[in-house]
């Protein structure tokens, strides 16, 4: 049985009421200690579908991930493993050209202006050999299905790979990198190199091709051989290792018993001081660093837990004493907080080594996750990370980067070098600031709102500054969509402070300048108001049609907002890290008329109410090109793309059962007020005015109030809507909408 409810959304406006309020001071120390930002930390990992990259204008892009691991570069096989039934295939490229998958990865950087590029190096032991679909456990390599990498070769290099002789060389495939794009140092070269991919999964992930957990000499012993193989062919190339999968690899890589002997004898930490000790001194004996950058995978534990703890995740990177909401909070607080932990063991085993985090990804689907992604770039930066790659395009965790790299649309960013700024309590509120080089007329502070009720009125003051600030610009997310709105303009400023309200749950880039011409001709963000209609289905197993998959229905395609889920989730094993990857998929049809299949992907999260939002905004995915396009047939299918995986067939059984089901309808309210043209709400001599001025372009009617002011609805603003505006103040004629 469907509910229906209809809702009126307003634009935001602030709350007055002292108990739906709090203050928060923030200060900002301009002649404080100043550190470099590194730019590329605005970074992301590359996916088929590159729509979003236009958008968030990143610097770095890493071509990684668990199907790099059995990449064959000479002919661009590659294989699933774990994730979708060991499947060897086309999922890569498609191409027979040796090394097409770099190659396009330069195509795309540079047709995105991006400057970094970091693709993996394969180290396991073998490489897809074939595009023929599931590999058997009988075909584990060594087998026809699989080639042999050799990271060394030292005959000389082939023109063109040798496709027979059941051979991969990581080093020829440099060198075809090379001879095809330019070395690390050109625009289209790569500039660094990974040592493979979570090498401490791969007996989980690729058990085909490395069915034992990795040992530490053999990671080590690896790594030295393909990092000096790289150095000799690009010197200027930069490495990248051993890209860990989480705290656990972090901590004894694949084999704590194997950890516990190694440790007990050199006295190290964690694992990560083993790696960076092993890597200096075979640096020290050939005399050339062959580990540039230190690189690690973070997935927050905590955000797995739900809105509230995700808000808080980052604190475990950067603040001393706090404790997570997960069994890294539990057991593992003497690495806590883990950034400065590893830095320390750079500082002592290979000093001058860089720190990247190639994966990363806090969650969240609303605002919680722009919020965690706008506080974790402020952190990277504080922390003097070298390189940042989100891995994921969920918009809302997206905006948090955009905020950072195009908060206005125009490809501003925020500065280059970080100056001190705290507030007075990080769990309501966290921010960072930041100057361009030594100018410090405009001053660029990320600020959040971790309340889920209360607005917050943040008390702002720049100090230690010379300069006398005038206006302040305030983008922000907030409220149900992910989009960057101009929601203030400050002007009322008092000895270099200011006030700034931001709404519940909100993330914020706040733009100080000493100069208010700067906002000139900017608009403050007035959304028209919508009003909702709901339709929730409480039974969603009523739902199953013949396929048994739930069916629902969408009564009004082209209006359609969002889909939000709720379930229980469960696995036969009990992880309570399992995620259920699921999809909305749907035949659409675009504006030519043309229905093609496709989907819209969403997780939903081990626990009791899970739940998940799948928006929707008049464009669909067709062969990963974007285009307008809506629901053809009026209805969805939801369905668990888990069920395919190996991991399935394995044991590891995820059961959803869902709990209710909400589609979501959004229609424009008119608010168009004909004749009012400054926007007054009055109708009046002042209109008149506003309206000729605007017609001899002495001054312009504002942007929100064009539609009022083009009366007669032709699209354009003239003489003859003064002259039917001049009649409504007469009386001479009904003024209607």
């Amino acid at each position: 049985m469907a509910v229906i409810v209809m809702t009126s959304s307003l634009p935001y406006t602030s709350a007055n009421s002292a108990d739906n309020i709090y203050d928060m001071n923030i200060s900002i120390n301009v002649g404080g200690e100043q550190k470099e930002i590194s730019p590329y930390i605005y970074g992301v990992n590359q996916y088929g579908n590159e729509n979003y990259l236009s958008e968030l204008n990143v610097n770095s892009i890493r071509q990684g991930g668990n199907r790099m691991t059995g990449y064959n570069w000479e002919n661009n096989a590659s294989n699933a493993g774990s994730d979708w039934k060991y499947s060897s295939d086309n999922n890569l490229s498609s191409s027979n050209e040796p090394a097409d998958c770099v190659q396009k990865l330069s195509t795309l950087s540079n047709k995105h202006s991006i400057d970094y590029k970091l693709t993996t190096l394969q180290l396991a032991g073998y490489v897809a050999a074939d595009k023929n679909g599931t590999v058997t456990e009988s075909e584990a390599a060594p087998s026809p299905r699989w080639n042999e990498t050799i990271l060394t070769k030292t005959a000389a290099f082939d023109v063109e790979p040798d496709l027979t002789d059941g051979k991969v060389y990581m080093n020829e495939y440099v060198n075809y990198i090379i001879k095809k794009l330019g070395n690390s140092q050109t625009s289209t070269g790569i500039q660094g190199y990974s040592l493979d991919n979570e090498p401490a999964l791969w007996h989980h992930t690729h058990s085909r091709i490395h069915p034992e957990p990795v040992g530490i000499e053999e990671l080590q012993s690896k790594s030295i051989e393909m990092a000096t193989a790289v150095k000799k062919l690009d010197p200027d190339a930069e490495i990248f290792g051993p890209a860990l999968y989480g705290y656990t690899a972090f901590d004894h890589l694949a084999d704590d018993e194997e950890w516990k002997a190694v440790k007990a004898a050199k006295g190290y930490n964690w694992y990560l001081d083993c790696y960076l000790d092993a890597m200096k001194k075979a640096s020290d004996e050939q005399d050339v660093r062959l580990l540039d950058v230190l690189d690690i995978h973070y997935y927050s534990e905590s955000s797995r837990v739900g809105a509230e703890d995700r808000v808080q995740s980052v604190r475990t990177l950067y603040e001393d004493g706090f404790v997570e909401n997960s069994w890294i909070g539990q057991w593992c607080q003497n690495n806590i907080p883990i950034l400065p932990t590893i830095q320390k063991s750079i500082d002592k085993y290979y000093p001058g080594t860089k720190l990247a985090i190639s994966e990363y990804n806090f969650g969240g689907t609303d605002t919680s996750g722009t919020i965690a992604q706008a506080e974790a770039l402020g952190c990277y930066a504080d922390a003097g990370v070298y390189l940042a790659t989100l891995w994921g395009t969920d918009p809302y965790i997206c905006s948090g980067i955009k905020l950072y790299t195009n908060y206005d649309g125009k490809k501003s960013t925020f500065g280059d070098t970080l100056i001190p700024a705290k507030t007075e309590d990080v769990s309501l509120a966290s921010t960072y600031a930041s100057i361009d080089g030594t100018d410090k007329g405009t001053v660029k502070l990320m600020l959040t709102n971790k309340d889920f009720v209360k607005d917050e009125n943040a008390h702002i003051s720049i100090d230690n500054s010379n300069t006398d600030y005038k206006a302040a610009a305030v983008y922000a997310v907030y409220g149900d969509s992910s989009e960057i709105k101009l929601i203030d303009i400050v002007e009322d400023f008092n000895n270099n402070s200011f006030d700034v309200t931001l709404p519940e749950l909100s993330a914020a880039m706040i733009v100080v300048t000493d100069d208010v011409s700067d906002f000139d001709g900017l608009s403050i963000y007035t959304p028209k108001p919508v009003e909702e209609k709901k339709v929730t289905f409480s039974n969603p197993e009523s739902l199953i049609n013949a396929k048994g998959f739930i069916e629902v229905p969408i009564e009004d395609a082209e209006h359609l907002k969002k889909i939000e889920i709720t379930a229980d989730v469960s696995t036969e094993m009990g992880s309570s890290w399992a995620t259920a990857g699921c999809a909305v998929c749907m035949n659409a049809k675009d504006s030519n008329g043309l229905v093609f299949w496709t989907s819209k992907s969403y997780n939903l999260a081990f626990g009791t109410g899970s739940s998940a939002v799948v928006e929707f905004d008049g464009t669909l995915l067709n062969s990963d090109e974007p285009v307008q396009a809506v629901i053809a047939d009026g209805k969805v299918e939801l369905q668990k793309w888990w069920d395919a995986s190996e991991k399935q067939d394995s044991g590891d059984i995820v059961n959803v059962a869902y709990k209710s089901i909400t589609v979501v309808y959004e229609y424009p309210i008119s608010s168009v007020v004909l004749g009012d043209a400054n926007g007054d709400g009055l109708l009046d001599n002042l209109d008149l005015v506003c309206l000729c001025q605007h017609l001899i372009k002495d001054k312009f009617i504002d942007s929100k109030f064009a539609e009022n002011a083009d009366i007669n609805k032709d699209k354009v603003i003239d003489i003859a809507d003064l002259a039917i505006l001049k009649q409504i103040i007469m009386g001479d004629k009904i003024a209607l909408n």
